[in-house]
């Protein structure tokens, strides 16, 4: 932790991964050339800190700022099971979100915001916003864009090294397992950065930044009251932007304090793939109770007239917020530490317009009947006060809770 409170923390943005390139003094942030120059140049120092080598150069182009909030609008979207109004609705039918017609523009508008370059792995670039990096240089330019940079050519060669975009694409229909992998990723990078920074800081001013700078980059994270560009976004959405840096990082700490970068290799054989293995750094790997066959939803069997939106798996993370949003306070992390497995599906009326009637069907294992009750009796609140139609039913068999909310079918003629 710091010792120091007085010493100014870590800005969020500068941890976020999309903020990831500051041209140094000096330099033309407009020179495509001298842009592929300084990318090179990370990688040889990413590959000597991590000790792996690139297969291949990292491409690099020049974003302009005007075409930025279209790019991100476009990103946001692309990627989703079902058109974004579907999405939100379906969160917001399970309570983690209020509905809200402006969301896309808000949270476009909260990435926007902290973009100054960024690593697309399905393009397979890296990409730079010259107008925003002209701005954010200063007289630490260059010690920042060593690090920051490095942040992003290390998403670059994990890339190289799992294929991203085929795995996240893969992973679309569950937040758990995409949450988890993000974290790894974030986490790595993190801590790749912060041995970048160091590398290039004589002995004798290391003990500016403490006896362990990581400590500052989670204490600044976690103690941030709020993101740039966050006003109006549901706190769900901030909490998974924040969510892979903190608990990440703090992840793929304890491996590389287990065995150095060695044992975080390992990792890249056996990823992890739900957020309750992030939540639990130090434990011991542990088998899960899985759904059987029977309780898991089935997407071919929904409810006559209506039709599957998408399936999904949400994690301990995510019902841990959905218990915060119900009331459960400090009892929430407890409630979805019980967690073990669950699957909801979603569906609509047959021809109802996108985001409109949603319904689901949601189980979750926990590890005994008395967790899965704890559970059903924190989640009950939320729902409380919605009018039957919309209104979720709660129930429990065993370990296993059950709950549905019905399609809201249109009215005829």
């Amino acid at each position: 932790m710091i010792r120091d409170r007085r010493r100014p923390r870590p800005p969020v943005a500068a941890i976020l991964a999309l903020l990831s390139f500051l041209a140094p003094a000096g330099a033309r942030a407009d020179d495509a050339a001298l842009l592929a120059a300084r990318v090179a140049d990370a990688q040889k120092l990413v590959a000597e800190v991590r000790g792996v080598g690139f297969r291949a150069p990292v491409a690099s182009a020049l974003l302009p700022e005007k075409d930025l909030e279209a790019v991100l609008a476009r990103k946001l979207v692309e990627d989703l099971p079902v058109p974004f109004e579907t999405y939100v609705a379906t969160l917001a039918a399970l309570g983690l979100v209020e509905p809200d017609p402006d969301l896309l523009a808000r949270l476009t508008r909260l990435y926007t915001r902290q973009v100054v370059g960024y690593y697309d792995p399905a393009e397979k670039r890296f990409y730079i916003v010259p107008e925003r990096a002209r701005e954010a240089a200063g007289p630490a330019g260059d010690l920042m864009e060593r690090i920051l940079l490095a942040h992003e050519l290390t998403h670059a060669l994990q890339d190289q090294r799992l294929g991203l975009d085929r795995r996240m694409k893969a992973l679309r229909e569950s937040t758990d397992a995409l949450l988890a992998l993000q974290a790894f990723l974030e986490g790595e990078a993190t801590l790749l950065m912060t041995d970048a920074l160091l590398a290039g800081v004589p002995e004798e001013a290391r003990q500016a930044f403490g006896d362990d700078p990581v400590d500052q980059i989670l204490d600044g994270l976690a103690a941030s009251s709020a993101v740039d560009g966050a006003e109006g976004v549901p706190e769900f959405f901030v909490k998974q932007l924040v969510f892979p840096y903190v608990a990440g990082t703090a992840w793929v700490r304890q491996r590389k304090r287990e065995g150095g970068w060695p044992a975080v290799d390992a990792v890249y054989g056996n990823l992890p793939s739900t957020t309750r293995q992030i939540l639990r750094p130090g434990a011991a790997p542990e088998k899960r109770k899985l759904l059987s066959s029977r309780d898991r939803p089935d997407p071919s069997r929904v409810p006559k007239g209506t039709v599957a939106a998408y399936s999904d798996t949400l994690g301990e993370w995510a019902l841990g917020v959905l218990l915060e949003r119900a009331g459960a306070g400090e009892a929430s992390r407890d409630a979805a530490a019980a967690w073990q497995d669950d699957r909801v599906v979603f569906f609509a009326p047959r021809g109802c317009p996108p985001g409109r009637g949603i319904g689901f069907h949601w189980r979750i294992r926990a590890t005994s009947p008395a967790g899965a009750g704890r559970i059903a009796a924190l989640l009950a609140p939320l729902y409380a006060g919605r009018p039957a139609p919309a209104k979720p039913s709660i129930t429990t068999r065993g370990d296993v809770v059950e709950i549905s909310r019905p399609a809201a079918h249109p009215p005829a003629g």
